[in-house]
């Protein structure tokens, strides 16, 4: 048996969340819900990446963070300023970029194990840090380094606006999902109005990426489970696992 599954992320050329999907031996339906948007204010973006030099670091909590940043820089990363990384892929994307030294990242993904290593690494008081955004993203890096001293400089580096509701249900209407993975608290709002939470009811099974994916899902009366870490490939073999037990 093999389960059709949403992907309701943009996935991006790299078809990360697919490709996980694909070597678990799922049929992927690539519905997403959000589209990646410049940032509210480009001009705030370039004047930060024509100054990456004025930091003591930067930390990335994406891949499309990085992305943003690398294309907005005029000239070549800066050596010496050091950075920071949730998740290996977002380290190997800085590491292509030029980032040099290389940046630090935690063998665990998710912001808080990065920052189990980032809080003895410098003493940061007065340090500047620069931290790429996205409108709705977690906070925890950029609280936790406020609280250590740290003086941090948020720049909007993209923004993950919802397709229309027409499209989306069209999109998932042809591709007749039996199950979806959903990353974020957005992408579960927004695809609950475009299809109905009597449209999620009724897939065999939910996967929320992270725990404030798997709160609004439950706001939303939408049964689901938990991946046990917040990246791609846990969550497809977590619903592997689910369909094992059927």
């Amino acid at each position: 048996m093999r389960w059709r599954v949403a992907v309701t992320r943009d996935d991006g050329a790299d078809r990360r969340l697919a490709a996980a999907l694909e070597l678990e031996g799922f049929d992927v339906v690539e519905c997403p819900v959000m589209e990646e948007a410049p940032p509210a204010s480009v001009p705030r973006l370039e004047a930060a990446a024509g100054s990456l030099e004025q930091f003591d670091w930067i930390v990335f909590s994406s891949v499309r963070a990085v992305h943003a940043l690398v294309n907005m820089r005029p000239s070549a990363w800066p050596r010496g300023v050091r950075t920071a990384a949730v998740g290996s892929q977002t380290a190997e994307a800085l590491a292509r970029a030029g980032a040099d030294p290389p940046p630090v990242s935690a063998d665990a993904p998710g912001a808080e194990p990065l920052w189990d290593v980032l809080a003895s690494l410098d003493q940061w008081t007065g340090r500047r840090v620069l931290v790429p955004t996205t409108p709705g993203g977690r906070r925890l890096l950029i609280d936790r380094l406020r609280a250590a001293g740290a003086s941090v400089e948020e720049v909007e580096a993209y923004q993950m606006l919802p397709r229309a509701d027409h499209v989306i249900r069209a999109c998932w209407d042809a591709g007749a999902p039996q199950a979806a993975i959903i990353a974020s608290p957005s992408a579960a709002e927004t695809l609950a109005r475009a299809v109905g939470v009597a449209g999620l009811r009724a897939l065999q099974a939910v996967v929320a990426i992270g725990p404030t994916t798997a709160a609004s899902l439950s706001a939303l009366g939408v049964p689901h489970s938990q991946a046990p870490r917040a990246d791609f490939t846990a969550a497809a073999a977590h619903l592997a696992s689910l369909l094992q037990r059927r």
